[in-house]
């Protein structure tokens, strides 16, 4: 989860940082690197982060992150999937193909890592009985 979480957070400081951040609207040029950047995403990205890294500290607190995540990015993904087919100019996240693969991988990642997680804690529980 700290992995993930450095990399959220990486991605979205990276994005305030960049001077075209402050414009809303689908614009495929405001970019760091292939991922976009926009004020509401950068602040997602930046949340994430955050919260990968304090969840990367309880076992507990890594399962619900990872659950979350999944949940999450699954509608993300979704909704970028949509936003990109349909090109709206009026789209506030301005999403593009890079962010719907980033985001599709993490809801995946999220997924595969709290059914790990919850096997794990499972197998440590029926071990103390």
């Amino acid at each position: 989860m700290a992995v993930l979480g450095l990399l959220y957070l990486a991605l979205g400081i990276a994005g305030f940082l960049t001077p075209e951040t402050a414009a809303v609207g689908h614009e495929t040029s405001r970019a760091v690197g292939i991922f976009s950047v926009t004020p509401l995403l950068n602040l997602v990205h930046t949340a994430v982060g955050v919260l990968g890294l304090l969840a990367a500290t309880r076992r507990t607190g890594s399962i619900i992150y990872c659950w979350v995540l999944f949940v999450g990015f699954t509608g993300m993904t979704a909704y970028g999937i949509l936003a990109t087919a349909m090109v709206n100019p009026e789209d506030p996240i301005n999403l593009n193909w890079a962010d719907n693969w980033l985001h599709g991988l993490t809801a995946v990642a999220g997924l595969v890592l709290g059914i790990a997680g919850a096997r794990a804690v499972n197998r440590s529980a029926a071990r103390t009985r």
